[in-house]
């Protein structure tokens, strides 16, 4: 289902009429050394956002240190050691509105959508000093709602329900995402956007350790950004060149219980 379900995810992505590309380079120098790289850490972040006919797609990849080679890392057991991670997804939103023709808005609500999400990354941990890779993937279903709020590009909440293939039932999630932009003439465009999810439980119903509204599972992830609008100053194009900053805050960092985790971010920003 999962393989499936990816196909007709990367299938609406190349069939979309329009979309956005962007590419990213964060350096923080903060991060904790015990969840499988260094204090000081570089990333790449790779998004595309697209609209279809009935909703939207949108593709992330974070890649942690893009540059280097780790060569025997992380065999060394090094609680240092660089790692070549990588975490993202696609989600489709389906709108309700486009799909039956009739209005789903109320208020400030402008639409309701089908959300469904394949999440998936590479890493590592350490257990009895020793530095271990693994692999996962979760599976996300459930409704996103548009909400229309005065000084916001956009801001959207998400509920679902995440499905983790190594537990036996499964997790809830709620989310959301938004952009502000303050447009002030030629040298003077900031944006403030970002994304929220949290969690309060995993979905470990059956575990004999855990109960199932359980705080072992539960996380919150929140990566804000302020950006501000270089290439707008430089070449009179909007949106082209960034920079900035993002605040990358979790709580049970990767649902590891007190692996809490605060770094501020540099970072550059270039989209298409």
């Amino acid at each position: 289902m999962g393989m499936r379900l990816l196909a007709a995810l990367l299938g609406l992505l190349l069939c979309s009429s329009a979309m956005a590309v962007s590419v990213s380079l964060l350096k923080g120098d903060n991060f904790r050394d015990d969840l499988g790289y260094r204090k000081d850490k570089t990333t790449m972040t790779i998004e595309n956002y697209a609209m279809w006919e009935l909703g939207s797609v949108f593709f992330y990849y974070d890649i942690t240190e893009p540059t280097t080679d780790d060569g025997n890392a992380t065999d060394s057991g090094r609680r240092d050691a660089f790692s070549n991670q990588f975490f993202g997804g696609i989600s489709t939103a389906i709108s309700f509105s486009k799909v039956t023709g009739k209005n789903f808005s109320y208020g400030a609500l402008k639409d309701i959508s089908l959300r469904l999400e394949i999440e998936n990354g590479s890493g590592t941990s350490h257990f009895n000093q020793t530095v271990q890779s693994y692999n996962f993937q979760n599976y996300f279903y459930g409704l996103q709602y548009d909400i229309a709020i005065p000084g916001f590009d956009f801001f959207s909440l998400n509920t679902v329900l995440r499905d983790n293939p190594n537990d036996a039932g499964v997790g809830f999630q709620i989310g959301a995402f938004w952009q502000m932009t303050w447009d002030y003439g030629r040298w003077n465009r900031y944006k403030f956007t970002g994304f929220l999810a949290t969690s309060p439980w995993d979905g470990d119903q059956n575990s004999e350790k855990y109960s199932f509204f359980s705080k072992n599972g539960r996380y919150l992830t929140s990566q804000p950004q302020f950006l501000y609008d270089l290439g707008y100053g430089l070449w009179g194009k909007q949106n082209r060149l960034e920079v900035g900053f993002e605040y990358a805050y979790f709580l049970n960092r990767f649902q590891q219980k007190e692996k809490d985790e605060m770094c501020l971010q540099y970072m550059v920003k270039m989209s298409y």
